[in-house]
């Protein structure tokens, strides 16, 4: 097991300086200055081309552009309070790992407690289908599953936030804080967590229906299997049957999603958050990628290319402990 680990990690090395090439030229072959979009239209040239040799976007030669790519990973893993920087961002020279901190923590939340409630909710809905086949639950769920995957997040967060906060007043409309309350502790909270419940409510309705339809798919390709057959045929108990049998089966291809369950719990619901007018990291990733902010732009990808290498190396693993068949070596 250690010694995969170690392989994946080297791997993973690699992968990520592929990822950190590719970033870096696409930002390169973007047609428009941003740096002087950034730096305002009276800007001195000699201030200009002092930030693009900061940037290492002074030269566009060939060697110009690969002393470009170093002198970007220089700034990248460049260190501060103890903390590597990312970067710093056009927004005040604040380096990108700052902004990313101050972002994350309203992402996640309203993300894991989401995540939480979609497994909750979307892996006993897809057994329940799958082993009611063609019955009137089976095509209700699917139903409503489908209606779910087909409306976008801006239609159910418009409507939830219509009904719930506008009409009935029972949410407050947007924001994430209540300024009118001075409540410290976990008073302040579960007072600010009032403002969580329409876009968690709303990112579990969106993300049920994939989840559904992967385990009632799996469910009904592992209750067709020899193995499932032979335990009805021993006398087992149908309940026993699905979840000591069946479900542990089930759960190997759920475990692949774990690889981009991880980035998505820090990248932000971007459509979501502006809806509801939280201060995430998704509308703050959109907001500085509007600007054209590329210190933050190049940094934040990083980022999430390094959760989504880890989010591999986990599923990886976990299809070890789902399944004592998978060896790693």
């Amino acid at each position: 097991m250690l010694k995969y680990i170690v392989k994946r990690l080297a791997l993973s090395v690699l992968i990520l300086v592929a990822v950190s090439l590719i970033i870096y030229f696409l930002v390169r072959l973007m047609p428009i200055d941003f740096v002087a979009s950034n730096a305002g239209m009276n800007s001195e040239p000699e201030t200009l081309d002092k930030i693009r040799e900061q940037l290492g976007l002074s030269d566009n030669s060939f060697v110009g552009i690969i002393k470009g790519y170093f002198n970007w990973l220089g700034n990248l893993f460049e260190v501060e309070n103890g903390v590597i920087t990312l970067g710093k961002s056009f927004d005040g020279q604040k380096p990108v790992s700052q902004i990313i901190r101050q972002g994350i923590p309203t992402s996640f939340v309203v993300a894991f407690i989401a995540t939480i409630f979609e497994f909750l909710i979307a892996i006993p809905l897809g057994i329940t289908a799958a082993t009611h086949q063609y019955s009137f639950r089976d095509y209700l769920i699917t139903v409503l599953v489908m209606v779910g995957i087909s409306l976008p997040s801006f239609f159910f967060g418009n409507v939830f936030k219509a009904i719930f906060a506008d009409l009935l007043g029972w949410f407050p409309v947007s924001g994430g804080t209540d300024a009118s309350q001075s409540t410290t502790g976990i008073m302040d909270v579960l007072s600010s967590f009032r403002y969580y419940i329409l876009p968690i409510f709303t990112i579990t309705i969106l993300s049920l229906g994939g989840r559904m339809r992967m385990t009632r798919t799996n469910m009904l390709e592992v209750l067709n299997s020899d193995y499932i057959r032979t335990a009805r045929a021993k006398g087992l108990k149908e309940s026993k049957v699905v979840t000591k049998h069946a479900f542990r089966n089930t759960l190997i291809p759920l475990v692949t999603t774990l690889a981009g369950l991880i980035p998505s719990l820090f990248s932000g619901a971007i459509i979501t958050e502006r809806i509801f007018g939280l201060d995430g990291i998704g509308t703050t990733a959109l907001t500085l990628t509007n600007k054209g902010d590329i210190p933050f732009i190049m940094g934040y990808n990083m980022f999430l290319a390094t959760l989504s290498v880890l989010g591999i190396l986990l599923s990886d693993i976990m299809y070890a402990i789902v399944d004592p068949r998978v060896k790693l070596e």
